[in-house]
């Protein structure tokens, strides 16, 4: 069950996955339970000192201030491991939740998902399939997430 504190930070963040899903047609209830997957509630040190609340990778590495080194978990057939990755860096939350939305919209490996972006739980399960996470349970916590939390209340009819 969520704290009080939890619910009144993911009350903050419904703004910006609501309009995520309007500019980019991803479900806000996924990315919602991403948010309180992958960065703790908005509590993660990824979260706190990067704005970075999806785990997103950093690809342009020629220029440190746009990224951060972090330890994380990843899923090396089958073992959770801990390694260090780099991530990406964003001034604030907005920016977070803009880069998470036009990253699964624009990149080709997650057509798949956007195909069925009308339905939270077939989109959390494709983009596990098209490797947006390690975890073998991802989309399950995802859809754990949206039951709990009733994320789904928070979508909006895309137009």
């Amino acid at each position: 069950m969520a704290t009080p504190q939890q619910l009144a930070a993911l009350a903050a963040v419904v703004p910006a996955a609501q309009a995520c899903q309007q500019q980019y047609k991803v479900p806000a209830s996924v990315t919602l339970a991403q948010w309180t997957f992958e960065s703790s509630w908005g509590t993660s040190q990824l979260a706190l000192r990067a704005n970075n609340f999806f785990g997103i990778k950093a690809t342009h590495l020629s220029d440190p201030a746009t990224y951060m080194e972090f330890p994380t978990y990843e899923y090396e057939n089958g073992v959770k491991t801990l390694i260090h990755a780099d991530f990406e860096k964003y001034p604030d939350a907005a920016a977070s939740f803009a880069a998470h939305g036009r990253l699964l919209a624009t990149a080709p490996r997650y057509a798949p998902a956007m195909a069925v972006a009308s339905d939270p739980v077939k989109f959390a399960t494709e983009i596990q399939k098209c490797g947006y996470s390690t975890n073998p349970n991802y989309a399950t916590e995802l859809c754990l997430q949206i039951a709990v939390h009733k994320l789904t209340q928070y979508d909006k009819e895309v137009v």
